[in-house]
């Protein structure tokens, strides 16, 4: 039962900020941490990422996600879309985490593609918000503000959100970024993925 949940999903699971010859430092915001040591955001979203594809692909569904070596999900975000769209993508989930010091999560879509990606993005906001305490919002992103070129290419198509489950500069949050509360963050994502896979009628 486990392996088959998800037999015939297919998603995209893209870590954000790396893998882009035009911005080749790029590692997102840098997260100072109580005990001197800093964390870079695509370092704590590339371990909740691999935690969501182990999860997805453990339950029978296909995972498009990020392979440097073999060119797959990697330059600008519009390519990268583009790729996950030409595979067959179901859904797309580009993986952040939030600066600013904001206390909740946030599941931002375009808010031109609310029919397709709120239902979606209110089903991992449930589950991340009881999986980590962090009360989890959907956000709905105006075409052309900051941030709309992670997802405006595949959510013309099909559900796209940009994942930011958690501020990495709030203090309260800073415990959300050890390895195994950052895998706890990836199988939750991968909860609220596979009761709208379920529960959609796609499955």
């Amino acid at each position: 039962m486990l392996e088959s949940r998800l037999a015939g999903a297919r998603f995209a699971v893209d870590v954000q900020h790396l893998y882009r010859a035009n911005h080749p430092g790029d590692r997102g915001a840098k997260y100072r941490l109580a005990d001197g040591t800093s964390v870079f955001e695509a370092s704590a979203a590339t371990l909740y990422a691999q935690a969501l594809t182990g999860w997805l692909r453990s339950r029978g569904a296909e995972v498009l996600t990020n392979d440097p070596v073999k060119g797959i999900l990697v330059g600008i975000y519009p390519r990268r879309q583009r790729e996950a769209l030409a595979w067959g993508a179901d859904a797309y989930l580009a993986c952040h985490l939030n600066a600013g010091g904001g206390a909740y999560g946030a599941l931002e879509l375009l808010a031109s593609d609310v029919s397709r990606s709120r239902p979606l993005a209110q089903r991992i906001a449930a589950e991340l918000t009881a999986a980590i305490a962090v009360p989890c919002r959907t956000v709905d992103l105006a075409l052309g503000v900051r941030g709309t070129v992670c997802i405006e290419v595949f959510a013309v198509q099909r559900p796209a959100l940009i994942l930011e489950p958690f501020f990495g500069d709030y203090p309260p949050h800073q415990k959300l970024l050890s390895a195994p509360n950052l895998s706890l963050v990836g199988e939750a994502i991968g909860r609220g993925l596979a009761d709208w896979w379920q529960f959609s009628g796609r499955a």
